[in-house]
C-alpha cells in the first residue's frame, strides 16, 4: 500500500461540512492558544531576530503578517517567523503519542496562505484538522523514542508533512498535486536536537522552517513539480530513514474513526512537556501540605524511561543549566523552582530569574530517575510519582495525566483566561477580547484576515 497517497487522499478529502463538532471546536480552540503563545513569543530575543531578518531579507509588500508587529511579508517567510516566534516559550501545544508540537508548523503554514490566496475559513477550520492528523500520524509511526536516539526532532521533521497539506488545501490543490506537495515535504523534513549541547535557537527554528517548507512544496506542485509517490512508506522514505523501529501501520490506524486534533494537549508550564506531571504533582503536594523549601530534605521524581535523555541527561548540565533553552529542558529545573515557586511560568524561565541562581537553594537534593513501569505505559501515558522528604514525613504523589492532557483539559474558559494572560503585556483589552470573539466565531467571517489584523496590533512598533 502506498502509505503517503492513502494518508494523503484522506485529508485531502477532509471538509468543515463533515467535520464533527469536535473536531471544529478544536481548531479554534488551539488556534487561540497558537495566536496567545505568538504574541508573548514576540518577546523573546530569538523572535527579534527573526523580525531583523524578516525585515532585511525578504520582501516587505506582502499580503502576510509576522504576528504581533507591523511587518508584513509573503507566505513562506512570514510562516517561517511565527512558528519560530510561537515556539520560542516552550508553551505551545503537544502531543502524548507523537512527542511533538503540532501547532506551530500547522497554525503558520495555515494562516499565511490564507492570507495570501483567502479562502473561505471554513477550508482554513478543515486544513487545521487535517494538519494535526498529519503531523501526529508521522509522529505516530515514526516513533518518538527511537526518532529521538537518532537526533531528531519530531516537531520538525513531521511538522513539513503537515505544513504541505495544510498549504494544499487552502490553495485548493488537487489529489494530484497534494500528494507530490507531500513528497517534496519530505525531502525537506530536518531538525537536529543538537541544539541541547549549548542551548541554541535552532529548536525554535524548526517549527517555523516546516511551515516555511510545506508551503514551498505546495507551491512548487502548483507548477507541476512533481514529488516521490510514497515519502513516507518506501523504502529510502522517511520512516526507514528517519527511525530505526518505526509503525508504519500507524499512519493509517482507525483512520477516519477518531481525531488527532482531539488527542492533543495545551502545556501550562513554560517548560518541556515531560516536565509537566512531575510539576503538577510537587505543586500539588506543596499546596496540600504546606511543605516550605527550608523544610525539604530531598526529593525524588519518576518518569517515563524515554524523558531521561532528553531532561534528566548529564546531570552535571540540567543540574546547573547555563540559558533558557537549558533550564526548560531541565527536569531538575523545573521541581526546583516549582518547589520553591509552586508554579512553572515565563518568569520562571527568564534570564534575569536563571541569573538570580535562586535555584541552587535546592536543586541538589533533587533526584529524577527513569521509571520501566512507568515506560511501560508511554506514550499513551506522560506520568510522573514524586516524593519529597522533609522533617515532618514523606509525601507522595502520581499524577497520571499532566494538567491540559485531553484527559485533564483546560476548559475553553480557561483557555480564555490564559491567552488574557499570555497576551496581556503585548495587546490591549479590547483587542484581546474581540480577537477571542472572532476565533471562536471563525467560520462566520468573511476572511481569515479579520483575525490576523488583530494579531499583527501589538503595541508599539515591534519590529
Amino acid at each position: 500500500m502506498n502509505l503517503s497517497r492513502a494518508l494523503v487522499e484522506h485529508v485531502h478529502a477532509i471538509r468543515y461540512e463533515t467535520l464533527p463538532e469536535e473536531a471544529r471546536d478544536r481548531a479554534k480552540y488551539f488556534l487561540l492558544d497558537f495566536l496567545g503563545v505568538a504574541l508573548r513569543g514576540g518577546e523573546a530575543a530569538s523572535s527579534r531576530v527573526l523580525r531583523s531578518f524578516i525585515r532585511k531579507r525578504t520582501p516587505q509588500d506582502g499580503p502576510c503578517t509576522v504576528i504581533g508587529s507591523p511587518l508584513r511579508t509573503d507566505a513562506p517567510y512570514a510562516a517561517l517567523a511565527n512558528g519560530g516566534i510561537a515556539h520560542a516559550l516552550e508553551m505551545d501545544d503537544v502531543t502524548t503519542r507523537s512527542s511533538l508540537h503540532p501547532a506551530v508548523s500547522v497554525m503558520p503554514s495555515t494562516l499565511a496562505v490564507a492570507e495570501a490566496h483567502r479562502p473561505d475559513p471554513k477550508r482554513v477550520i478543515a486544513a487545521i484538522v487535517a494538519g494535526y492528523e498529519v503531523t501526529n500520524r508521522v509522529g505516530n509511526a515514526v516513533n518518538p523514542t527511537s526518532h529521538y536516539k537518532r537526533g531528531f526532532h519530531p516537531t520538525g521533521t513531521c511538522g513539513a508533512f503537515a505544513a504541505s497539506v495544510t498549504a494544499s488545501k487552502m490553495l485548493g490543490l488537487s489529489p494530484e498535486a497534494a500528494a507530490s506537495a507531500f513528497g517534496i515535504a519530505g525531502s525537506q523534513a530536518a531538525g537536529s536536537m543538537q541544539y541541547l549541547d549549548n542551548g541554541a535557537w535552532t529548536k525554535r527554528f524548526h517549527p517555523g522552517w516546516a511551515a516555511h517548507s510545506g508551503i514551498i512544496a505546495a507551491y512548487l506542485a502548483q507548477e507541476g513539480f512533481t514529488g516521490p509517490e510514497d515519502i513516507l512508506g518506501g523504502p529510502s522514505g522517511f520512516l526507514h530513514g528517519y527511525s530505526d523501529d518505526a509503525h508504519p501501520e500507524y499512519v493509517l490506524e482507525h483512520l477516519g474513526e477518531y481525531w488527532e486534533i482531539c488527542l492533543s494537549a495545551i502545556k501550562p508550564h513554560a517548560c518541556c512537556r515531560y516536565n509537566h506531571a512531575p510539576v503538577d504533582a510537587v505543586i500539588q503536594l506543596c499546596k496540600a501540605h504546606d511543605i516550605r523549601p527550608a523544610e525539604v530534605k530531598g526529593v525524588e521524581v519518576r518518569v517515563p524511561e524515554t524523558c531521561v535523555m532528553l531532561v534528566v541527561e548529564p546531570e552535571a548540565l540540567k543540574t546547573a543549566p547555563q540559558n533558557v533553552v537549558d533550564a526548560q529542558f531541565s527536569l531538575q529545573y523545573a521541581v526546583a523552582v516549582a518547589l520553591l515557586r509552586r508554579r512553572a511560568g515565563l518568569e520562571e524561565y527568564q534570564d534575569d530569574f536563571l541569573r538570580s541562581q535562586v535555584h541552587r537553594s535546592v536543586i541538589g537534593k533533587i533526584r529524577c530517575l527513569g521509571d520501566a513501569e512507568l515506560e511501560k505505559a508511554f506514550p499513551g501515558k506522560w506520568q510522573a510519582r514524586v516524593r519529597i522528604d522533609t522533617a515532618r514525613g514523606p509525601f507522595e504523589a502520581h499524577v497520571e495525566h499532566p494538567k491540559g492532557d485531553p484527559r485533564n483539559p483546560l476548559s475553553w474558559e480557561e483557555l480564555i483566561e490564559r491567552f488574557h494572560d499570555m497576551a496581556g503585556p503585548v495587546l490591549d483589552a479590547a483587542a484581546r477580547r474581540l480577537l477571542v470573539e472572532r476565533v471562536r466565531g471563525l467560520e462566520r467571517l468573511a476572511s481569515i484576515t479579520e483575525v490576523t489584523e488583530l494579531a499583527a496590533s501589538a503595541e508599539g512598533t515591534r519590529v
